[in-house]
């Protein structure tokens, strides 16, 4: 620990171990010291200390904080305590020698874990990639824990509906070992890869054992978004009753208001209109819709996907003017070009062409340019939904081999768990 400090404090003031060591011992010792394989005075710490200017004590008791000073950042994190977050960063990071201790590597990937909440991303992934190129030598702890958060870093690439690939938080979680990992926060994060993936009994699974997690160390925002989880999968199941899946939907509404988690209960909202939607429940999917845009920043990535869920269930109620849907279908793309997101402005020409009626344009669209796209990115709502719309059309107008060939690539080739 002594020789760690050393080491740094030599190594920030330019000194060469021969130019510490000089009067004091040899230089062979002094490299001793410094990587802990030999034994050593007190004394000649002190000497050493008075050379470099430092108080080697207080520098002792603030590396013995650390690992405290770290789990406690972790333990904001997963509880979401963004106040406790930053204060605990700042004060970690008041330590000089943090980069340089056997705690790096642990530091990095909190701090990592940290700029993914703060929408860094991009810093993110360079810190990840960073502590992945010292993974053969990582502690086992480190080495889940990256694969954690690569997980977590991925299914926020996902938040944006905008990805290349719905596998890649389950590809990097399912490395995870929780015997030697122990943080059932992955729970949560392993149950949304499974969702992403359409692997829905395995999301609920791991949905409700994160539940209980979160209920027990009371951590009522992520209990939330648990449940919330929960009610996706719910939903795919025909003996669920409707009633109740939206009682509970209301309830979390309600808990999110009381709790002041705005983003949770726009979330939510979003998913009830969801559920609305797809009961023909028209007018009662656009008012949650409706909602959830009053909630949104107006230049986010939630405010497009609630703005087209909108436009679609006004469309669908068939009761609003082409003047009134043009506008916000205007809206939509203006948005989405300045997102720079692929996916919504296929979802926007998708809803543009129905409104204008285009028959024959939409059915091209959605064959030669929006149901690839939809496969080819994982996005199983969009390809499902459009799949049967093309579907139909081709049994609708007689083309049997055209249909033959959509139901199999569209509904033969799924997971195991939905076939």
């Amino acid at each position: 620990m002594e020789g760690e400090i050393i080491k740094f404090y030599r190594e920030k003031q330019n000194l060469t171990q021969a130019q510490l060591g000089e009067g004091i011992c040899t230089t062979t010792h002094v490299s001793k010291i410094e990587r802990g394989k030999t034994a050593y005075s007190e004394e000649m710490i002190m000497m050493f200390s008075d050379r470099l200017a430092i108080d080697i004590k207080q520098e002792v008791n603030k590396f013995k904080s650390l690992e405290t000073l770290l789990q406690q950042w972790l333990e904001a994190i997963i509880m979401r305590r963004f106040k406790e977050m930053e204060d605990k960063k700042d004060e970690i990071e008041r330590i000089p020698f943090i980069q340089s201790t056997y705690y790096a590597d642990f530091y990095h990937l909190l701090k990592a874990r940290h700029l993914i909440i703060q929408g860094e991303r991009t810093k993110a992934l360079e810190l990840l990639e960073y502590v992945n190129e010292s993974y053969a030598s990582l502690a086992e702890y480190e080495k889940n824990l990256l694969f954690h958060t690569y997980g977590v870093y991925y299914i926020s690439d996902n938040a944006k509906v905008d990805n290349e690939s719905n596998s890649m938080p389950i590809h990097y979680l399912k490395k995870v070992n929780m015997e030697q990992y122990g943080n059932k926060e992955y729970y949560y994060h392993l149950a949304i890869a499974y969702h992403f993936i359409g692997s829905y009994i395995m999301a609920y699974f791991f949905a409700e054992k994160a539940l209980h997690f979160f209920k027990e160390t009371n951590n009522y925002a992520q209990s939330i978004n648990a449940e919330s989880v929960m009610l996706l999968q719910m939903s795919r199941d025909t003996s669920v009753d409707f009633d109740e899946l939206v009682n509970r939907y209301k309830n979390l509404i309600h808990n999110s208001e009381i709790l002041g988690l705005n983003d949770k209960r726009s979330l939510l909202l979003n998913n009830l209109g969801f559920e609305y939607f797809n009961k023909g429940e028209y007018a009662l999917s656009k008012q949650c819709y409706k909602q959830a845009l009053q909630i949104d920043a107006p230049d986010s990535n939630s405010y497009l996907l609630h703005l087209c869920n909108y436009i679609d269930a006004c469309l669908e109620e068939g009761i609003y003017s082409k003047t009134f849907l043009f506008k916000k279908i205007k809206e939509g793309f203006s948005l989405a070009k300045k997102l720079k997101s692929t996916h919504f402005l296929i979802v926007l020409k998708l809803l543009k062409l129905k409104t204008e009626n285009n028959t024959t344009a939409y059915f091209q669209f959605i064959e030669e340019k929006a149901l690839p796209y939809f496969t080819t990115t994982g996005h199983i709502i969009y390809r499902n939904r459009y799949g049967k719309v093309l579907l139909n059309r081709y049994i609708e107008s007689n083309q049997y081999m055209e249909a033959t060939k959509v139901f199999s690539e569209q509904f033969l080739n799924k997971t195991p768990e939905n076939m």
